[in-house]
């Protein structure tokens, strides 16, 4: 296996069982490393090539190519998806059989903690396991007081600080994609996804841009999302910056970011408590005390409420739950106001 060209993207003996399994006679193996419209750019053992794909294709697949067919999809061990911004039936595949979310901050702004949130549910909701580095951190006078930030929200996740001025946190953002790991940049335009490729490959293979003065955006500047071989080990997928992370499914990747929460929700009076003004609610007592803050709460609650419209949206059996349970909550008012 350690002779395989393939090895350097990822290949492995699990792997090649599950292609003996699953794709034998459907071509060779191969991985996407970019996606267009109807094709797809993928590696093989023996070249590069652009073949026709199916619909829902994503970058970072595991695949079986005939000439310049895409056959056969691998199951996926871990998937970044979100809700299609146009289409909120759909889900977008943003990149798949992935090891590690590195969710990108940038320190020339306030640190965002409410889409810190949003971008760690994604993660976790992957299969994957999310990192977050600290980009630009020769633009902040604290850098460690921000990775305290991001701690304080999840101790859980390596936080690496890094500069693209001087290198800062490059090897430590190297380490994560070792031995043949895959990693995805998640981030928005401007936070430096980019500039760190271009570190970690040694040269400019992607394109940056300065982000605007007046309110630190940036612009686009990665179009496509793109599968690329580190030089120290592993693989790295770029993504263009993302201004609106919709969630599709999340149940597990809120439970996974806000685990605090959800161990004070085991304590409340009743299972299926909402945590509004509700008897016996141990996490409204919590904010009350002190103990959670009312922001994060918030936070929670706001990113449960949109998962929960996505489900609406596409399973009429949960649309027709939450319609009985508002009926039921309405039927409970009118009740108590009856003089």
């Amino acid at each position: 296996m350690a002779d395989d060209p393939l090895t350097p993207y990822g290949w492995d003996d699990r792997l090649a069982a599950l292609f003996e399994l699953e794709a034998a006679e459907a071509g060779e193996p191969a991985r996407v490393t970019t996606v267009h419209r109807g094709e797809s750019d993928v590696v093989t053992r023996v070249d590069r090539r652009r073949v026709t794909s199916p619909p829902g294709v994503g970058t970072g697949d595991w695949v079986a190519v005939d000439g310049d067919e895409l056959t056969t999809v691998l199951p996926r061990r871990s998937e970044l998806t979100r809700q299609r911004s146009d289409d909120a039936d759909q889900r977008q595949v943003i990149a798949a059989n992935v090891d590690v979310v590195l969710i990108t901050v940038p320190l020339d702004r306030d640190v965002n903690l409410n889409r810190l949130e949003r971008e760690l549910v994604v993660a976790w909701e992957s299969g994957a396991v999310p990192a977050v580095a600290l980009t630009k951190a020769d633009l902040h006078p604290d850098p460690a007081a921000a990775a305290d930030l991001v701690l304080a929200r999840d101790p859980r996740v390596d936080v690496v600080i890094t500069s693209a001025v001087d290198g800062t946190g490059v090897p430590e953002v190297a380490a994560l994609l070792q031995p043949h790991r895959t990693g995805v940049l998640l981030g928005s335009s401007g936070a430096g996804k980019s500039t760190i490729v271009n570190r970690l490959l040694g040269e400019d293979v992607q394109d940056t841009a300065e982000v605007r003065a007046g309110d630190a955006k940036g612009r686009h500047t990665t179009t496509t999302r793109d599968l690329l071989l580190v030089p120290t080990g592993g693989v790295l997928i770029d993504t263009p910056g993302i201004r609106g992370l919709l969630l599709w499914s999340a149940d597990e990747g809120l439970s996974a970011a806000f685990p605090d929460i959800e161990e004070l929700a085991g304590r409340c009076r009743f299972r299926d408590c909402d945590h509004e003004p509700e008897p016996g609610c141990a996490v409204r007592a919590a904010v009350g005390s002190g103990e959670l803050p009312v922001e994060r709460l918030a936070s929670y609650q706001k990113l449960k409420r949109e998962v929960a419209w996505a489900q609406r949206s596409v399973d009429p059996l949960a649309a027709a739950e939450e319609r009985r349970r508002w009926k039921q909550i309405h039927k409970e008012v009118r009740a108590r106001n009856r003089p």
